[in-house]
């Protein structure tokens, strides 16, 4: 691990020690807040170039910063951007080609350090209390390998490697139990595994659809949509999406697309109704009906649909370019009718969006 802005860091753990509501609330010191209040898109950048960025985008007053993460520290971000979790007043950045973890101030982007051990291709970070969890693959042709890490968010110190079942993606928490999606590495793999975040232990394996790509809490309801296999397994699957009960931990409902071609991503709530993508086209499915088969709308402008977030009755799109070199667009649109409402230039590949 490499420690930077050295007070910063002690400034952490003072204040840690020092917070009375909340064990791990992680207050900060008083710095300028550069990025207060706005949108993070997370560009992946090319495989093997180091030339992955984090741009910063202000709709209110329509300011665009790019590559805010090397103009602050005055360092590259590193090779392949995967992920960010934010946190309080941290953002961690999973840099999977890097192998690496960048903290930093959310709100001002300043380094506080970078987790580079007991890391093996990560994927996704969650934290609960005062862990930070991180999904690994390992190899990715090998099934045996795959890990949950866990590193203590006061000084980011490893703690310990959860072994878990091929290819752990997403991450999300729920009442102190990590819920871990696992799309397969490069194979393909069907459940979720749920992690005591008490103890650190599994505790237990949920089966659903194949490589499950979005899970959403949605009150005391898990919702997991996933793809199916793809035209080049061994056989195409449909996508499905499953209904689980938080409270048991149990599949209530589970609900398959009818035809095996169709592979939907990107789960969304919205208004009291879900949204998912195909291809380019957003569907409408409510909670309770018939999955959606006919799209309400298809977003003609994004080049590579990479990116997808719905708030405040707008739908936010990552899109690089076709052939995935040079700079990415964001484009924002109604939920309503899909009009295109803007526009933003991005960094190279941009693969996830982020609100602060």
């Amino acid at each position: 691990m490499n420690y930077k802005h050295l007070f910063l860091l002690f400034s952490i753990a003072f204040f840690l020690n020092s917070c009375e509501d909340d064990q791990y609330c992680c207050p900060m010191p008083e710095l300028e807040a550069e990025f207060q209040s706005g949108i993070f898109v997370l560009n992946e950048g090319n495989f093997g170039s180091s030339n992955a960025s984090v741009s910063f985008i202000n709709e209110e007053e329509q300011v665009n910063s790019a590559s805010v993460f090397a103009n602050i520290n005055g360092a590259p971000l590193g090779d392949t951007a995967q992920s960010i979790e934010l946190h309080e007043n941290i953002a961690a950045v999973v840099v999977n080609v890097s192998n690496k973890i960048e903290i930093v101030n959310r709100f001002t982007f300043e380094s506080l350090g970078t987790i580079s051990s007991n890391l093996s291709n990560p994927r996704f970070a969650e934290i609960i209390g005062g862990n930070l969890y991180v999904s690994n693959w390992g190899d990715g042709m090998d099934p045996n390998d795959d890990f949950v890490a866990v590193f203590s968010l006061l000084d980011f110190s490893f703690k310990q490697a959860i072994p878990v079942a091929e290819g752990p993606e997403k991450l999300i928490e729920h009442a102190g139990l990590l819920y871990v999606a696992h799309k397969g590495g490069f194979s393909f793999n069907n459940i979720v595994s749920v992690i005591n975040g008490t103890s650190n232990e599994l505790a237990k394996e949920i089966e659903v659809g194949h490589i499950p790509n979005s899970i959403v809490v949605n009150g005391n309801d898990l919702w997991v949509l996933s793809s199916g296999k793809p035209a080049y397994a061994d056989e195409e699957t449909a996508g499905e999406l499953t209904r689980i009960d938080l409270t048991t931990n149990g599949v209530v409902e589970n609900y398959k697309f009818p035809d095996n071609t169709i592979h939907p991503n990107n789960l969304r709530f919205s208004n009291g109704a879900v949204y998912l993508t195909i291809n380019k086209s957003v569907y409408k499915y409510n909670i309770g009906g018939d999955l959606p088969i006919t799209p309400e709308f298809t977003l003609e402008e994004v080049s590579v649909l990479y990116g997808f977030e719905i708030v405040e009755n707008k739908i936010y799109v990552a899109s690089p370019r076709v052939d995935f070199t040079g700079n990415g667009d964001l484009l924002i649109y109604d939920l309503n009718d899909g009009s295109l409402l803007d526009r933003y230039t991005t960094g190279i590949n941009p693969n996830g969006i982020y609100f602060n």
